[in-house]
């Protein structure tokens, strides 16, 4: 890969994670919004202000390694960005796989309800949210290795 290939990789990897980290301040805020205005239950002790905290703060962080991680060109960053991402995506599979195992057990109805009702627009977008994150997974690993040959290269 040539080194404008190289730059346009950088900050299209920057760009995108800069936006995802923006949108997890949003969801921070939405939670903190709701953790201090509402007091809607998911479960027993889990609030929608306490699952928003959570996400916001997860999309945050892994953004920022993202972030910083291509623009700095800071191979360690970009591996942790790497094995972040791989770790959601397996636990998103792994949840995914027992949500159809034990549908039957333990579901609200309210909740089965709607989950079946809307089954279309949320494979929809748990396909998207996939394929983004292997997108960043293999920006980030081709980053990685350019960066490995650049250095070489330039006898760094």
């Amino acid at each position: 890969m040539g080194m404008s290939g190289l730059k346009l990789l950088k900050y299209v990897l920057f760009f995108f994670n800069l936006l995802f980290w923006f949108c997890g301040c949003c969801i921070l805020g939405f939670g903190i919004y709701f953790l201090i205005h509402n007091n809607f239950r998911l479960l027993l002790s889990l609030t929608l202000g306490n699952v928003l905290v959570i996400v916001g703060s997860i999309i945050m962080v892994v953004a920022f390694l993202g972030c910083m991680g291509s623009i700095k060109e800071n191979k360690c960053l970009l591996m942790s960005f790497f094995i972040l991402l791989l770790i959601i995506l397996l636990a998103e599979v792994t949840l995914a796989i027992l949500l159809f195992v034990y549908e039957q057990k333990g579901c609200y109805a309210k909740v089965k309800l709607w989950f079946h009702s809307n089954f279309l627009h949320i494979g929809i977008i748990t396909i998207c949210v996939c394929v983004i994150q292997v997108l960043g997974m293999s920006f980030a690993l081709t980053l990685n290795c350019q960066i490995d040959k650049t250095s070489q290269t330039l006898g760094l």
